[in-house]
């Protein structure tokens, strides 16, 4: 009789055992975590360049353009770059 007990008491915690284990399996499996690759940071694709103007940093695809003696400048705003190409040709002028 002992042993009858003792081999259902064991099988009751083989079954509890096994039912926790399958819980806890079907619940990570619902909730996968990401690949590694998708936890990984967005590539930056573009530069920052500083206005000479106003000193902002802004990306350089789309900066405002002026090119002075062969030099490309990059600016934040058109008003930038209104001011930087009137403060190159007053100082050519003058020069």
């Amino acid at each position: 009789m002992f042993r009858l007990i003792l081999i259902l008491v064991l099988l009751l915690v083989i079954y509890w055992a096994a039912r926790s284990l399958w819980r806890d399996l079907k619940a990570s499996s619902y909730h996968k975590k990401k690949p590694a690759s998708s936890s990984a940071p967005p590539q930056v694709t573009d530069k920052l360049v500083k206005d000479p103007v106003c000193g902002v940093y802004c990306a350089k695809r789309s900066a405002y353009t002026a090119i002075w003696k062969g030099k490309v400048y990059y600016f934040c705003s058109e008003e930038c770059r209104q001011k930087f190409l009137a403060e190159k040709e007053s100082a050519s002028s003058a020069g």
